[in-house]
């Protein structure tokens, strides 16, 4: 998952971005290096994570644990959704904790990490492990109990996006540490590779033709316009006199016509599913409808139309595009990664090309409105050897964990979340399996990626929909928290 940084995904940045709360940052120095290891203990490493106790009514009352993901967590944005640091955490006096994933920005289990560091450490287990371990360390720090006593901490997970798909394992996996989970916009049925490979770019090309009549069409239009291009000019010549790029900026890999029209093609889908995400609420002001006014000016051609979308990539829209800036860190970094929806830049999209290449495999097809690619295993399987040595396995964990038929687990109180113009929807639970168990579902129709998660309520931009979300939401998690204070330990 991608837009310009890879915490953006994590706060669905755009126009009407989360307020986050920027937090000292606090280190679990006790933190368990491998979970897996036959003396754990004995290998720790310090862990970023933020807190806050402004709410927390003692022993006895609720912890949020917030799933990092994939990406640095500073202190300039610290706990990241005010619908729970400051709606849900003040009506049930909540404490909230908030620990980085392992790999990214501080949170370091072995510095310089090989590939074969990677292979055995960077895993969704691990990190599901640091967690339960750094909340139970918290719990005997605050001075909770144990279950079925009047001074019980519940434990509720919390998470948008790959930290939604992880606060729903967390209660399936750990269901003695974790009370219930609330997953908003949680990839599941793409680990559980239960997806169509179209599925996800069309609703991203839907989004588009919502947000502005005829955008789908100019963006198929515009990359047929450049390929086009392509077949009458170098490259070299394309980049240098048609498109607004840096001297010397193409990546050396980048090494003939066919290969540079792929990589941009790439950095178009990949931008425009960033723009989907953010595009909350879906009106007239927010980006995604910008670029879609651009790519539907009849006055523009192709090459003003790219250059008005690599302009929102960015930082300085009248600065000329590197194309080297679109690159993860790391020897025989590409574009085109593990993540077909985009890997993110920097050391934060080398971690998530690892994780993308290893276990956490997304079937996505670049479609017919982006120019169409079609994403294969053995592409994936070539990319990742390259890049980290390793070979993707794409039904490991569903098959380990069992959440490619969730009903036959014993999951319960688990709360799914999605908004329906978000791509990420179409790989997410977005059906009610079970009211006795509890495992239910909220869908926004005018929701994008956690749009739940990434605004204050009540808010004067928000729509109907997720205001009400809300409510509901308050109410169940009030309703839990009840039931699991009653409960007596077997």
């Amino acid at each position: 998952m991608h837009l310009s940084l890879s915490l953006a995904l994590l706060l669905a940045v755009g126009p009407h971005a989360a307020q986050s709360t920027p937090t000292n940052a606090s280190y679990f120095d006790e933190q368990i290096v491998n979970h897996f290891s036959a003396e754990p203990h004995e290998t720790t490493y310090a862990q970023r994570f933020y807190e806050s106790s402004k709410y927390f009514g003692g022993p006895g009352h609720p912890i949020f644990l917030v799933m990092g993901g994939e990406g640095a967590i500073e202190p300039s944005t610290g706990l990241f959704y005010p619908f729970i640091n400051e709606v849900l955490a003040s009506k049930f006096h909540a404490y909230v904790v908030e620990p980085e994933h392992r790999f990214y920005g501080e949170s370091l289990p072995v510095p310089n990490a090989t590939n074969s560091d990677l292979k055995l450490l960077m895993t969704p287990e691990q990190a599901l492990r640091d967690a339960v371990t750094l909340v139970n360390s918290l719990r005997e720090n605050l001075g909770c109990t144990g279950k079925g006593t009047p001074t019980y901490c519940p434990v509720i997970t919390v998470g948008g996006s790959y930290p939604g798909f992880l606060s729903f394992s967390m209660r399936l996996l750990f269901p003695q540490h974790i009370d219930a989970s609330y997953a908003a916009s949680a990839p599941v049925k793409f680990y559980a590779q239960q997806v169509d490979g179209q599925e996800y770019y069309d609703l991203i090309a839907k989004s588009a033709e919502r947000s502005l009549p005829g955008c789908a069409k100019s963006i198929q239009t515009t990359l047929s316009d450049f390929k086009a291009s392509l077949a009458e000019a170098t490259y070299q010549e394309v980049a240098a006199e048609l498109l607004n790029m840096c001297p010397r900026s193409i990546p050396s890999y980048i090494d003939d016509n066919e290969k540079f029209y792929q990589e941009l093609q790439m950095v178009v889908a990949y931008t425009f599913a960033g723009l989907n995400m953010a595009n909350y609420p879906p009106n007239d002001e927010t980006e995604l409808h910008e670029v879609c006014k651009s790519f539907t000016d009849p006055d523009s051609d192709w090459a003003e139309k790219l250059n008005f979308l690599f302009g929102t990539v960015n930082e300085d829209e009248d600065a000329c595009f590197d194309l080297h800036s679109q690159l993860p860190a790391g020897d025989k970094a590409t574009i085109s990664s593990g993540d077909w929806s985009g890997v993110g830049t920097g050391a934060d999209g080398k971690m998530w090309d690892f994780q993308t290449c290893s276990l956490l495999v997304e079937r996505i097809d670049i479609t017919e409105t982006f120019g169409a690619r079609p994403w294969t295993l053995d592409w994936l399987n070539d990319h990742c050897q390259q890049r980290f040595g390793i070979s993707p396995s794409p039904n490991l964990l569903a098959s380990t964990w069992g959440f490619d038929d969730i009903l036959s687990t014993p999951l319960t109180r688990t709360l799914f979340t999605n908004g329906l113009n978000d791509g990420w929807s179409v790989g997410s639970i977005t059906e009610t399996l079970s009211e006795e168990r509890q495992l239910i579902a909220m869908n926004f129709p005018n929701g994008a990626h956690h749009s739940d998660l990434s605004h204050s309520d009540p808010g004067p931009d928000d729509t109907e929909d997720i205001q009400e979300g809300h409510e509901k939401i308050a109410v169940l998690i009030g309703e839990w928290l009840t039931e699991i204070m009653a409960e007596e330990v077997e």
